[in-house]
């Protein structure tokens, strides 16, 4: 398979890497993350205005109606950056219901998510969810003129600085999934936050008679689970192309740290055995490229195949990147697991991102079952 990205594509992906280099380096992001603020408002801003925000979303809503292309050229770039804002709980996942739902109430938040004065999060795994979408119990019950929902959502990334909230449920008379959109001050919606340990927040929610009207009903039964199918496929791209962007910058760090080491008066990297080492991360990062790009390719084109080869891809990166990860700090030795080298930063990254909607053997027994399919 031939991948190459379009001019266009290539000019944005270098000016997002300029920006990067010249506003986000690793200083700048451990000011914000020892900070008391999640993120920080200004690169928000700042990225507004350079029309990030707009990339994910349809000329419908005014956006530049980018593909799973664009997502993986982004978040690469994110991932050799350990960018902590949350463009992957708001636009992609948040933003990306919100997109496909073709609601009324997505001509009225879009614009407002583009403009970057909303935050947003999907609230829809719960505790024994483990990656499978259609595994939840909340519930979401007709009282009167409004939907009364109730149950537990576990681990919503964003949702401690979200505005507003997508939220599953099970509707009555055996409807299926209903994705209600709720904001974050409403009645009935109660937050446990906390940081995660790669320097972002979440939260455990509590759904307890939380009445919303049905106009905040966004999608429901089959619908609802195809537009969740969609979303987190990208998400999963997201994440295999922040993984692959973080092992590109743990090679190249492990190779120059190895060419300044010295033993007994000769650079580490002289080492056969190091050398090995350096070039299975080298072939472990571009075993996971090629497969994201696979799976990108498959998405952009609404292949029938599309949700296999994500799982594939996001179980691959999750490989390779602990490998390549795991490699670099053994490589780095002592240093690697100090604050103030960025090596077991990365390291806590994947280790999250491996984590995140679904494990790696989740991911592997998702591709078998849907390639039998």
């Amino acid at each position: 398979m031939n991948f190459e990205y379009s001019e266009d594509q290539l000019v944005f992906k270098d000016s997002v890497t300029k920006y990067l280099q010249d506003q986000y380096d690793f200083e700048k992001r451990q000011a914000t993350v020892t900070s008391d603020k999640a993120f920080d408002q200004t690169v928000w801003a700042q990225t507004a205005e350079l029309g990030w925000l707009y990339m994910p979303f349809s000329d419908l809503y005014g956006g530049f109606g980018g593909s799973a292309v664009d997502t993986i050229l982004f978040f690469e770039e994110f991932g050799k950056h350990l960018v902590v804002e949350p463009y992957l709980e708001t636009l992609v996942l948040a933003g990306g219901v919100l997109g496909r739902a073709e609601h009324s109430l997505s001509e009225e938040y879009i614009p407002r998510l583009m403009a970057g004065e909303l935050q947003a999060a999907v609230a829809h795994f719960e505790a024994h969810s483990r990656g499978d979408l259609s595994r939840i119990s909340s519930s979401a019950v007709k009282q009167g003129d409004s939907y009364v929902l109730n149950g537990k959502k576990a681990v919503a990334y964003n949702a401690p600085e979200a505005q507003i909230l997508i939220v599953s449920a099970l509707l009555p008379d055996n409807r299926g999934v209903g994705l209600f959109l709720v904001e974050s001050n409403t009645t009935g919606l109660e937050l446990q936050s906390y940081p995660t340990v790669d320097g972002r927040v979440a939260a455990d929610i509590t759904l307890q008679d939380l009445e919303v009207a049905p106009i905040n009903l966004l999608a429901e039964g089959d619908k609802a689970m195809s537009i969740l199918e969609a979303t987190y496929n990208e998400a999963l791209l997201g994440l295999t192309a922040e993984m692959v962007g973080a092992m590109d910058v743990l090679l190249q760090a492990t190779v120059d740290y190895t060419k300044e080491r010295k033993q007994f008066g000769t650079a580490i990297s002289k080492f056969q055995v190091l050398q090995h080492h350096m070039a299975d991360m080298f072939m472990a990062a571009e075993l996971a490229r090629s497969l994201m790009y696979a799976a990108a390719i498959k998405v952009r084109d609404g292949a029938a195949d599309a949700s296999a080869f994500v799982a594939a891809a996001k179980a691959k990166a999750d490989k390779c990147a602990k490998q390549v990860a795991h490699s670099a700090v053994q490589l780095h030795g002592g240093i690697a697991t100090t604050e103030d080298l960025n090596v077991g930063h990365y390291l806590k990254r994947i280790t999250v991102a491996a984590n995140m909607f679904g494990s790696t053997q989740y991911h592997l027994q998702r591709y078998q079952k849907l390639s039998k399919a």
